[in-house]
């Protein structure tokens, strides 16, 4: 059976939850707290003997990080002002977290003479921090030290979300006039900061549910959707996606494929399996958006997207991509490119036109031969193009899911760009977030890209419905989930 190794997730980075199994704490499991570094929590007290092994080199760093004295971190918290009369400074807050985040992780890198691996960043990322002023439990220890008063103030969350911390009364009183009462800047369905942490919450014990289900049948798989599902109803005419929702359109054939116990909530299932469908139905929405009142891909028999940039969660979640089909009653056949270099692994993708797979569709599809072609190449989506020459088709949709241009090998997502437009291929990019989708948004402006209206920068409506925690807790509004925004769709250049 193979292993899956897992990363431990938010609660067991916020000590309330058991590193090792990630069994929360209860009355039946109370999670006590390393005694030596204090920053990870254990279940029983056997637990840390059987994770020494892998627990006592970040111990023992994180030991020398507190015991070296006053840091680099707390040297920038005595010279923020964060807070003023009765507000927060939220852009001082997040620049504050931003910069303590650095340095803790620069001196722990040089304290291990490594860089460190995602779970190691994550016990700094999530580490708790006041919502008001950014200080940590570690940070408070050692001014208490310097300041020898023997005595140590230790954060304390809300009752609510359990995520939220704050280091005074007078702290907190701060974060509560927005924290549980204003919804989230940035628009999440009008919830508040604290109802997206409780989301969170759920979102995280159904993955646990989830991933001990894989384990134990010897299917683990730490990327893609947890929950891969997709309605096998085919529908007998095209319906718009652009005025529609995920509830309306998902939640009635999920709670009827998984007969769970009456009062089950459905709502963790439903945005579980939103992480994986966000892909075929941000397809459907941006070929809509992109065709206006000709509708022409509806039409079509034959139906072609490329996904630029493809990496794991692509090829992991590549069978809800039917639901394409599944909503195109005169398609006949689905070809989708799967391009990228994270592709490299699969046998002969690194051939001109990449290697095709006849994948397996559902049985109304297998009578009604409707067919699904997956393409996969690990070429650079610009090479691809080149080397294909005469034999390459311009498809309906090129599309780039959380591409990051404006942050990794920018100068090679140019390239691309430059080929799309120069073809006058139909395109999207989608990101994470806001902030993301604005540079990338204006790299394709300088890149000459005509940018239509209903591609923003702007929220995307099948964006997942897993929102997940920014690392740093630095904003109020610090989420994001998987295509959460359009950074902008073009057919072709600016005149």
């Amino acid at each position: 059976m193979a292993t899956l190794v897992r990363i431990p997730p938010l609660p067991a980075n916020l000590g309330q939850a058991c590193y090792k199994c990630f069994a929360e704490h209860s009355a039946a499991k109370p999670i006590s707290s390393c005694s030596a570094c204090k920053r990870i929590g254990y279940c029983s007290k056997g637990t840390p003997l059987s994770d020494w092994a892998s627990h006592k080199r970040i111990c023992k760093a994180l030991r020398q990080l507190e015991e070296s004295g006053s840091t680099m971190s707390l040297h920038f918290y005595n010279l923020s002002k964060t807070t003023a009369g009765d507000t927060i400074n939220v852009t001082e807050l997040a620049e504050l977290t931003n910069m303590c985040l650095h340095a803790d992780v620069y001196s722990f890198e040089q304290t291990l003479g490594r860089s460190l691996a995602i779970p190691e960043r994550n016990l700094f990322a999530w580490e708790p921090r006041c919502a008001a002023c950014g200080i940590t439990e570690r940070m408070l220890r050692i001014r208490a030290k310097e300041e020898a008063t023997g005595s140590t103030t230790q954060l304390q969350k809300c009752l609510d979300c359990q995520t939220t911390f704050f280091c005074s009364p007078r702290h907190f009183a701060l974060v509560k006039k927005t924290h549980n009462t204003v919804p989230c800047a940035v628009e999440y369905n009008k919830l508040t900061q604290c109802q997206i942490n409780r989301q969170i919450r759920e979102d995280n014990r159904l993955a646990n549910l989830l991933l001990d289900a894989q384990a134990s049948m010897g299917d683990p798989s730490d990327e893609g959707s947890l929950l891969k599902w997709a309605p096998e109803r085919a529908l007998e005419e095209w319906q718009s996606v652009a005025t529609t929702n995920w509830e309306d359109q998902f939640l009635g054939d999920l709670t009827k494929s998984h007969p769970l116990p009456e009062g089950t909530p459905m709502a963790p299932f439903l945005r579980a399996a939103s992480d994986g469908l966000t892909l075929p139905m941000t397809i459907l929405f941006a070929l809509e958006k992109l065709a206006g009142d000709s509708l022409d891909f509806v039409h079509k028999d034959v139906i072609r997207i490329h996904v630029i940039g493809a990496s794991g969660p692509e090829i992991q979640n590549s069978m809800v991509f039917e639901e394409i089909l599944h909503r195109l009653p005169k398609a006949q056949r689905l070809e989708v490119l799967l391009c990228g270099p994270e592709l490299n692994m699969i046998r002969q993708s690194d051939r001109p036109g990449g290697v095709a797979m006849n994948m397996s569709t559902c049985p109304n599809c297998q009578a009604n031969d409707r067919n699904r072609i997956q393409i996969l190449s690990s070429k650079l989506y610009h090479d691809f193009v080149s080397e294909s020459g005469n034999r390459f088709t311009v498809p309906d949709l090129a599309i780039a899911f959380n591409s990051g241009s404006s942050e990794v090998e920018t100068e090679s997502w140019k390239q691309t760009m430059k080929v799309l437009l120069d073809r006058d291929i139909p395109s999207v990019f989608t990101s994470y977030n806001r902030g993301e989708a604005v540079q990338e948004a204006a790299l394709l402006t300088e890149l000459g890209a005509q940018l239509l209206p209903s591609f923003g920068p702007c929220r995307n409506p099948w964006g997942s419905m897993q929102l997940k925690i920014e690392p740093g807790f630095g904003r109020a509004d610090g989420f994001y989930n998987s295509n959460g925004w359009f950074a902008g769709g073009f057919k072709r250049r600016a005149k």
